[in-house]
């Protein structure tokens, strides 16, 4: 007789069984749990790199949309929606949903709105900044510099003006954009660690 295909069977009490039940649903929960956590984790991290991706977008194109918005024919003040709700829909916007420029660009009553929140959470940034030291002035200085003020300055130009390397100017706007961007989309646009 062949022993590699001899079948074995073990008695197990109503105890063990169940033991053995419990241990696997016990099992079980502990890899759901875990791959709901990590979903969840991917989730917020998805769209935090939206919220800083639409930072990014919002203040590349502010000068454009800052004039397209002085040209438009539609006003502000006709507005029904607020800038709570016109924030939302911008950060349900997906990449995939189309370029989010161009989708508030095409709307003049949201970017106007916009626009003016940008400026109201750029002010408050300026004062955020001004409290501190001087690290913080002049990343609000650099940040202004480069997307803000009517004539656009380089990397180059801002480490020569403040006197630090460009890697320094970077490390500035980086910082500045995380901070506007919780400043953009309040709660939602925090990292928390």
């Amino acid at each position: 007789m062949d022993m590699n295909n001899c079948v074995e069977f073990v008695a197990l009490t109503k105890e063990e069984v169940e033991e053995m039940i419990a241990k696997a649903a016990l099992a079980g929960a502990s890899v759901a749990a875990e791959t709901l956590e990590k979903a969840h984790q991917k989730e917020q991290k998805e769209m935090k790199d939206r919220r800083l991706h639409n930072t990014r977008l919002l203040l590349r194109n502010y000068r454009m949309l800052k004039e397209s918005c002085s040209k438009a024919v539609y006003q502000k003040e006709h507005s029904e929606k607020t800038t709570e709700e016109v924030i939302e829909e911008l950060m349900s916007m997906k990449a995939s949903d189309g370029v989010i420029v161009n989708s508030i660009k095409e709307s003049a009553e949201r970017t106007g709105i916009i626009i003016s929140h940008v400026d109201r959470m750029f002010d408050v940034y300026r004062m955020y900044c001004g409290k501190y030291g001087e690290k913080e002035k002049r990343q609000y200085k650099v940040i202004k510099s480069m997307y803000m003020t009517k004539e656009k300055s380089s990397a180059a130009e801002l480490a020569k003006k403040f006197n630090v390397s460009k890697v320094t100017i970077y490390d500035d706007i980086k910082t500045a954009e995380e901070r506007l961007s919780a400043l953009f989309f309040g709660i939602n646009g925090l990292r928390f660690y």
